[in-house]
């Protein structure tokens, strides 16, 4: 029984590292099982329920692929709107997880309002919550793809040099945060104007006995990297006073710039979509690891899905 088994997936914060590595070795698994096309559909009978309140993508699709790729059936909306969540008939967030609940084995939903996917996990009975990212909260299922990105990439967390650049503010980073403070790894931090760190964020990494240096030019950092992990500004995470304010501008990573001052080995990550932050030119060279991160998204959730309901 892994530290996932029966568990909600609400922050990255109850989880060691002995639970990241056990989770990273059945993602692993699932891989090779893609590669094979041999995969073991041992989650037949299970239903995953989407309670997405707000937009996605990447992030629904791939628990939906992840539990359709082990046999699992999806049921749920991508829009609460066209349903009694949403609209002028809204009934209680409450109840409409418990009926959520009575539907499916596992609950995987996205919110505008920071902590509703806690207190919804305070509601139901007999289903399992996954957060697909909250508000200004968390998004712990992308940071454990991102953590497992670097851990393929590298064969290793521990030592790696990670620059955390452009918006500091947003849930990724947070999330990202909490997992390699489980890490021996050194982290920079490059905001752009504005976007600083959260300062609470920093004092829990802190906390947690590691150390964020912070610098404020980006070509000066980039040839000690060995990962460089940029977000873009998503409005919509922010709160009102931060949505009000305008952003004072991005620091873009274009193929000149990395070709110039790189080393031949740093993996450029991002949780996608991207704005101008990162530029299309990046996709071609060999820094390029986010769409491997992206495809990561569904063998890590199927790990994560397996784990969750004590078939991994």
């Amino acid at each position: 029984m892994s530290g996932f088994t029966g568990r909600h997936v609400l922050s990255l914060a109850p989880f060691g590292r002995d639970d990241l590595e056990t989770l990273f070795d059945a993602a692993d698994q699932a891989g090779r099982e893609l590669a094979k096309g041999e995969v073991e559909r041992d989650l037949r009978g299970r239903i995953l329920m989407s309670a997405f309140f707000d937009k996605s993508t990447r992030t629904r699709l791939a628990h939906e692929t992840a539990m359709l790729r082990l046999g699992g059936g999806v049921s749920g909306f991508a829009d609460a709107e066209v349903t009694r969540a949403s609209g002028s008939t809204q009934e209680s967030s409450a109840d409409v997880f418990r009926m959520l609940a009575l539907y499916g084995d596992v609950i995987v939903t996205r919110h505008p309002v920071t902590g509703e996917p806690a207190r919804a996990a305070e509601s139901v009975d007999g289903a399992l919550i996954i957060n697909a990212g909250d508000g200004t909260g968390e998004h712990p299922t992308q940071a454990l793809t991102d953590l497992y990105t670097m851990r393929q990439r590298f064969g290793r967390i521990d030592g790696l040099r990670v620059v955390v650049v452009n918006d500091l503010r947003m849930r990724c980073v947070k999330s990202l945060l909490r997992g390699l403070a489980k890490y021996d790894c050194e982290v920079v931090g490059v905001a752009a104007p504005g976007m600083d760190l959260d300062p609470l964020a920093r004092a829990e990494f802190e906390g947690a006995g590691r150390t964020i240096r912070f610098h404020d030019d980006l070509i000066g950092v980039l040839p000690e990297a060995d990962v460089v992990y940029s977000s873009p500004t998503v409005a919509a995470e922010l709160d009102a006073a931060d949505r009000a304010r305008p952003p004072a501008g991005e620091l873009p990573l274009t193929g000149d710039l990395l070709a110039a001052v790189a080393p031949p080995e740093l993996a450029v990550l991002h949780p996608l979509p991207r704005k101008g932050e990162l530029a299309t030119d990046v996709d071609g060279t060999r820094h390029n690891a986010y769409f491997q991160q992206a495809a990561n998204g569904v063998t890590l959730r199927m790990a994560l899905l397996r784990l969750m309901l004590g078939s991994g």
